[in-house]
C-alpha cells in the first residue's frame, strides 16, 4: 500500500515538475529569442540609413528598379543575412533583393517602420515579404530627394530566411538537449520531493497504524489504546488520530461489556449446574432404589422413564459444568505419552452395549497398535467419547462407527467416522458452537442439547489441535484431528 502511495506521489510530482520545466523552457526560449532580436536590431539600427547614403540613386531620392535590384543583389552576396526592399510612400515594394517569385506579399506595413523611425523601444517587429505570417526585426530609413521630400523607404530585414533556417535548426537541437537536461532534472527533483512529501505524510499515519495494530493485538482492550501518538500540525491527520482514539474507546467499552456479560453467563451456568448436581444425584438414587424395591410394580415403566430422563439431565449438567470450566480456561493439561490405539479400544468398549442396543457396529481401524501420542489422557478420552457418542446417535440401525488411527511423520491423525445421516453444508461452519447446537437440537425435537462437539473443540484447542469435518447429507461424517507423536 505504501509503495503504491509513493509511486502515485512520485508520478504526480514528476508530471508537475516536467510540465513546469517545459513551460520554463518555452518561456525561457521566447525571452532569449526576444533578447537576441533586440540586440540584432540595436546593432543594425542605422544599417538602412548607411545603405541610402552609400547608394547614389537612393541618396538623390531616385528609386530605379533595375539599378537598385543589381545593387541589392551585390549587397545580398556580401551580407546574406539581410533582405533589402525599397518601397514607395504607401509601402508598395518597388525594388527588392530576392529572386523573382519569392515574395509572398508586395506591400510592407509601414506602421512598424514609422514606430522604428520615431525611436520606439526595441525590438520592433515588421513585415516579412517572403512570409506573410512571420514578423521580423528590421532596419529602415527614409528615401529623400534633393529638396528633402520623402519619396519612400529603404526596408532591410535583419536575419533573413537563410539565417532563420539556420537558427531554427540550431534551436531545435538546443531545445532537445535542454529538454533532456530539464526533464532529467525535473524527474530527479520530483522523486526527491515525492520522498520528502511521502515521509512527512506517512510518518504520523505509520504511527497511527502501529497504534491500531497494538490495539488489535491487545485484544481491543482499553489498556491497548495508544494515547501517546506523536503530535502533528496537520489538522486532518490530528482529527484522524482523535477519531481513532474515540472509536477505540467505544470499541473497548463494548468489548468490556461483552466480556463482563460472557463471564456472568459462564458464572451463572456453572453455578446453576453445580447447584443441580446434588438434587439430581439424590433424585436418581431414589428412583434406582425404588426400582430395586419394587421389581413387579405396575408403574415400574413410568419410573424407568423418569430415571432415564434423570440420567440424561445429569449428563447435561456435567457437560454444562465442563464447558463452563473450559470457557473460563480453568482446565490444565497433564501431558504424557498415551497409547492411543488402546485408548480407542477402551472407548469402543464403553459404548458397546449402547451401540448394540441401537444396532450400530463399532470398530477400531489402526495398523500399528503401539502408536503413542503426546496428550492429556483424560481429556483425549473425553474427546473420543464425545465424538463416538455423537456418531452413534446420528447413525441408523445397521450402520457403523469407527475410530481410525494413522501415523503421518511426526504427527498422528485420529478420525471418528460414521455411516449416518451426515451434516448439511450450511451447518458445518457452526456445529462446534454450543448455542447453535442447542437451537438446532431444540428445532428438530432432540432430547439432547449437543454440547459434546463444543466441548471437543475446546479440549482440542488446549492441545493446540484443530478439528476438521468431512461430511455430506446421507453419506455420514468424519471428524479428524492431529496430535504430536510421542
Amino acid at each position: 500500500m505504501s509503495s503504491t502511495l509513493f509511486a502515485r506521489l512520485a508520478v504526480v510530482l514528476a508530471l508537475l515538475a516536467v510540465s513546469a520545466a517545459a513551460l520554463l523552457l518555452h518561456f525561457g526560449h521566447r525571452a532569449e529569442s526576444r533578447h537576441s532580436d533586440r540586440v540584432q536590431q540595436a546593432l543594425h539600427r542605422d544599417l538602412a540609413a548607411h545603405m541610402v547614403e552609400d547608394n547614389p540613386q537612393l541618396r538623390h531620392g531616385e528609386i530605379a528598379k533595375r539599378a537598385l535590384e543589381n545593387a541589392f543583389h551585390t549587397l545580398m552576396l556580401l551580407g546574406p543575412a539581410f533582405e533589402i526592399y525599397a518601397t514607395d510612400l504607401d509601402g508598395r515594394i518597388q525594388a527588392y533583393s530576392a529572386e523573382p517569385g519569392q515574395l509572398a506579399s508586395m506591400r510592407i506595413d509601414l506602421a512598424p517602420v514609422r514606430a522604428f523611425l520615431s525611436g520606439a523601444s526595441l525590438p520592433v517587429y515588421g513585415s516579412d515579404p517572403r512570409d506573410a505570417d512571420r514578423r521580423q526585426v528590421f532596419s529602415a530609413a527614409p528615401i529623400l530627394d534633393a529638396d528633402g521630400a520623402r519619396q519612400g523607404y529603404l526596408y532591410v530585414v535583419v536575419g533573413g530566411r537563410q539565417q532563420a533556417a539556420l537558427e531554427a535548426d540550431y534551436a531545435a537541437r538546443l531545445a532537445q538537449d535542454q529538454a533532456l537536461l530539464f526533464g532529467l532534472g525535473a524527474l530527479l527533483l520530483a522523486l526527491l520531493a515525492a520522498g520528502l512529501v511521502f515521509a512527512l505524510l506517512t510518518r504520523p499515519l505509520s504511527a497511527l497504524n502501529r497504534a491500531m495494530q497494538a490495539f488489535r493485538r491487545g485484544g481491543l482492550a482499553r489498556a491497548a489504546i495508544g494515547r501517546r501518538l506523536p503530535g502533528w500540525r496537520s489538522r486532518e491527520v490530528a482529527e484522524l488520530q482523535q477519531g481513532f482514539i474515540a472509536l477505540a474507546e467505544t470499541v473497548a467499552d463494548q468489548m468490556d461489556q461483552i466480556r463482563d456479560g460472557e463471564q456472568m453467563r459462564r458464572d451463572v451456568i456453572a453455578q446453576i449446574a453445580h447447584d443441580l448436581k446434588t438434587p439430581l444425584a439424590s433424585l436418581q438414587g431414589y428412583l434406582e432404589t425404588w426400582l430395586l424395591q419394587h421389581p413387579d410394580a405396575p408403574d415400574r415403566a413410568h419410573v424407568e422413564v423418569a430415571l432415564r430422563n434423570g440420567r440424561q439431565l445429569h449428563r447435561l449438567v456435567e457437560q454444562l459444568l465442563e464447558l463452563a470450566r473450559l470457557e473460563a480456561r480453568q482446565e490444565a493439561l497433564a501431558m504424557e505419552p498415551v497409547a492411543v490405539v488402546e485408548l480407542a479400544h477402551d472407548v469402543i468398549a464403553r459404548f458397546a452395549l449402547e451401540a448394540g442396543q441401537q444396532g450400530v457396529g463399532l470398530a477400531v481401524d489402526a495398523v500399528d497398535p503401539a502408536i503413542q501420542v503426546e496428550a492429556d489422557i483424560g481429556k483425549l478420552e473425553r474427546v473420543l467419547a464425545n465424538l463416538v457418542d455423537n456418531a452413534i446417535r446420528h447413525t441408523p440401525r445397521g450402520g457403523a462407527v469407527a475410530i481410525g488411527v494413522v501415523a503421518a511423520g511426526g504427527r498422528v491423525v485420529l478420525e471418528v467416522r460414521d455411516s449416518g445421516s451426515g451434516i448439511a453444508a450450511e451447518q458445518l461452519p457452526r456445529i462446534f458452537e454450543a448455542r447453535y447446537r442447542g437451537r438446532l437440537a431444540a428445532a428438530d425435537g432432540a432430547t439432547h442439547l449437543g454440547l459434546g462437539l463444543a466441548i471437543v473443540k475446546r479440549l482440542l484447542d488446549l492441545h493446540g489441535s484443530a478439528i476438521r469435518v468431512v461430511s455430506a447429507p446421507g453419506q455420514g461424517a468424519a471428524f479428524r484431528f492431529e496430535l504430536a507423536r510421542a
